[in-house]
């Protein structure tokens, strides 16, 4: 047990007792074949305080071991959005799949694991739990109408999660928190061109960092585009000024995308981002798309 001055700290739980606390992780696939105690995800969570943070008042930063990635849902943000849920947690930004940036400037290290080893056993929970949220058990002793019979072709077909047809003017955010000539801005991409504009210039939540983004989204026609580089020193840059890209992937220390966007004036824009290969992949995808460019350095 850690003991602490009184009102510095307000840790609710320490590494030993969140342990003691929480059950067996049950697995979501047949890689790992047993189920996970307690302890030995408490190895698998490290803890660093950062004195430079990548993100700004987000002192330390939350590593989890690629095991963990076996005792959650894949496609869902639950485990930072359940550590944001802890005591002491004021915000929770996620930078990759295992890797998070953390506000909490009143959790010890060692209380910090214990509010990560709460948040995972939770979505671990989560995964497991036969009626998710929005969905009721039947009560007891009810029976339901018999439902209509099913078309054999339209039983086959595997749901799918289907979107409208895109408007134009629709942008997705590629990274909220990316570089360019050194400072920080926001980059956007829809069907016109690509805007990228100063950190925090049109509001945004959380990205999403999941291998199945669900990308913010802002609607953004090509006059305000226009008006919006114009007015915050921006840069709205139409599919058709564009001559080629490059694209880098990461590598494995800084773990940032870099990209230039070469317009046919000649002009190289420089971007770096940290972020999935979903993100790079929308990124790529709509300049190609857009612009049909014969060559490109990088993706897919």
């Amino acid at each position: 047990m850690v003991h602490h001055p009184l009102k510095k700290y307000v840790c609710a739980l320490h590494t030993t007792e969140a342990v003691e606390r929480s059950g067996l992780l049950l697995p979501l696939t047949a890689d790992l074949e047993r189920p996970v105690q307690p302890a030995e995800l408490a190895e698998w969570i490290s803890i660093e305080a950062e004195d430079e943070p990548e993100v700004a008042h987000h002192g330390w930063r939350v590593e989890l071991e690629d095991a963990v990635g076996l005792l959650i849902r894949p496609d869902h943000d639950d485990v930072a959005e359940l550590l944001e849920e802890q005591t002491g947690v004021r915000s929770v930004v996620q930078l990759d799949r295992e890797v998070f940036a953390v506000d909490a400037p009143r959790l010890c290290a060692d209380g910090l694991r214990a509010a990560t080893i709460q948040a995972v056993a939770a979505a671990n929970r989560r995964a497991h739990d036969p009626h998710p949220a929005g969905e009721r058990a039947t009560p007891a002793g009810y029976q339901s109408a018999p439902a209509s019979p099913v078309p054999t072709a339209l039983a086959a077909r595997p749901e799918q999660a289907v979107e409208p047809p895109e408007d134009d003017d629709l942008c997705r955010l590629v990274s909220g928190d990316a570089t360019s000539e050194g400072r920080p801005v926001q980059i956007w991409v829809n069907r016109n061109g690509i805007l990228i504009l100063p950190a925090g210039t049109i509001p945004h939540g959380p990205l999403d960092l999941s291998e199945n983004p669900r990308f913010q989204r802002a609607t953004v026609t090509s006059a305000r585009a226009i008006r919006l580089a114009k007015s915050h020193a921006g840069r709205w840059i139409p599919y058709s000024f564009v001559d080629r890209l490059r694209l880098r992937r990461p590598g494995l220390v800084r773990r940032r995308w870099t990209a230039a966007v070469v317009e046919k004036s000649g002009a190289s824009v420089p971007l770096s981002w940290r972020g999935t290969r979903p993100h790079a992949l929308l990124f790529w995808g709509y300049i190609v798309a857009r612009c049909g460019l014969g060559r490109v350095d990088g993706l897919p």
